[in-house]
């Protein structure tokens, strides 16, 4: 077979298959087509539409105001047993106080329990409450601070005056707040201190005088009060709902109630306390 034969049947061989061959380009993958599968669902989906306000129901903070408020929650703090008779105070160290005095620790009248404060302490998470404003007033009389428990909202003032013909010194033993302990000499001004924040029942004292106390409490909201002498309260304007009262007592502890008013509604609840 001569040369020019063998070459052409070398080159119809290389065409068909022998030797490298040329790489194969990968065809497109077909375009994706949206199914229902894919498809965002519907609490992903955006929509123009108005946010409805759940702000209450998440646990955010509805602005309050006082029109909301149509409840009432009232009742009142009894004490079981017989009264404890309270020690007489020996003020003879200063002649301008007195001869004695009564100590206020369990003050009992006709079975109900005085200066205990009850307070909302649970339900109104929903609410973002304005600072309270104005002032609670205390004075200092016969060597005794009147009244001897005290409540009052974060944003208001506590102004404590001094009455007696003798100084004073006012010590307070907050917790939150900023303390104070600052005297007050017979004649002189109120001392007056903004109660920033909440703050847990602290007492505020006389270094002078011993014996001298009283107690407050500082709350975030507006839904708290102090006993009266016959142990009865009322909470007023409550927005409707449900909650968790607690009464609190600067000796024997605190206690805690649940209660569901309605909206023009109102709702007693008592507590009974013992020494």
């Amino acid at each position: 077979m001569n040369r020019s034969l063998i070459g052409l049947i070398a080159l119809f061989a290389t065409a068909c298959g022998g030797g490298e061959t040329a790489p194969v380009k990968p065809k497109p993958a077909p375009a994706k087509t949206e199914t229902a599968k894919d498809a965002p669902k519907a609490s992903e989906a955006k929509s123009d539409a108005p946010k409805k306000d759940t702000k209450k129901a998440a646990g955010g903070s509805q602005d309050w105001a006082a029109s909301m408020g149509t409840a009432t929650v009232s009742g009142k703090i009894a004490f079981k047993g017989d009264a404890p008779v309270m020690a007489a105070i020996d003020m003879a160290s200063d002649a301008k106080c007195g001869a004695e005095n009564t100590e206020e620790t369990i003050v009992v009248s006709a079975g109900g329990l005085a200066n205990v404060i009850i307070s909302v302490s649970s339900g109104l998470e929903g609410y973002k409450f304005a600072d309270g404003t104005g002032k609670v007033m205390v004075d200092q009389k016969g060597c005794r601070y009147i009244p001897h428990v005290i409540a009052l909202q974060a944003g208001q003032e506590i102004s404590i005056a001094n009455s007696d013909d003798t100084v004073h010194n006012v010590h307070s033993y907050s917790k939150r707040n900023i303390a104070f302990n600052q005297a007050q000499p017979a004649g002189t001004a109120a001392i007056e201190k903004k109660m920033g924040r909440k703050d847990k029942m602290f007492p505020i004292k006389c270094d002078m005088h011993s014996w001298m106390n009283c107690h407050v409490a500082v709350f975030d909201h507006p839904f708290f009060i102090v006993s009266g002498a016959d142990g009865s309260f009322t909470l007023p304007k409550l927005p409707a709902g449900s909650y968790t009262l607690t009464a609190e007592h600067e000796v024997l502890d605190k206690q805690t109630a649940e209660v569901t008013v309605a909206d023009n509604g109102t709702a007693t609840v008592n507590f009974t306390f013992s020494k």
